[in-house]
């Protein structure tokens, strides 16, 4: 049986998660912690961002969210504010702690986004990207 596919897609995981990992650690950080503050600092100025958000981002569970988002709360990277319309949601807002790293961050995602491009061909980008949404798609719970 031909199980080709799977383990690449896991070895290119594998590749990204090296890499990101290597850069965090220069800034103290996990890959976690620097795909979390990325997300919420591109997203807090359009909307409330909320732990079920990062959540659905990152297709992680509940208790993956918690753990990372309560080390994040610890380490002074954001606060979780109760919202007052409903005091059990607590909106994510990143410290200024976060957001002085906020810019280091984007720029390693920007440059990695398009080291794979170059990799794999503007031309191919579209399509693979529309393979791997499909396979999550077709493998989530």
């Amino acid at each position: 049986m031909d199980r080709l596919f799977g383990t690449l897609i896991k070895k290119a995981n594998n590749a990204v998660t090296r890499d990101a990992e290597r850069f965090a650690q220069t800034l103290g950080l996990t890959s976690v912690q620097i795909s979390i503050i990325d997300y919420v600092s591109h997203e807090e100025n359009k909307r409330d961002i909320f732990q079920k958000d990062v959540e659905k981002e990152f297709n992680i569970r509940r208790a993956t969210a918690t753990s990372a988002l309560k080390l994040m709360e610890e380490r002074d990277l954001l606060v979780r504010v109760s919202v007052k319309s409903d005091a059990r949601l607590k909106r994510i807002i990143l410290t200024p702690k976060a957001h002085a790293l906020a810019e280091q961050i984007n720029d390693y995602f920007n440059k990695t986004e398009a080291r794979m491009v170059k990799a794999i061909g503007v031309e191919n980008k579209s399509l693979l990207k529309n393979a791997l949404n499909q396979v999550i798609e077709e493998l989530s719970d």
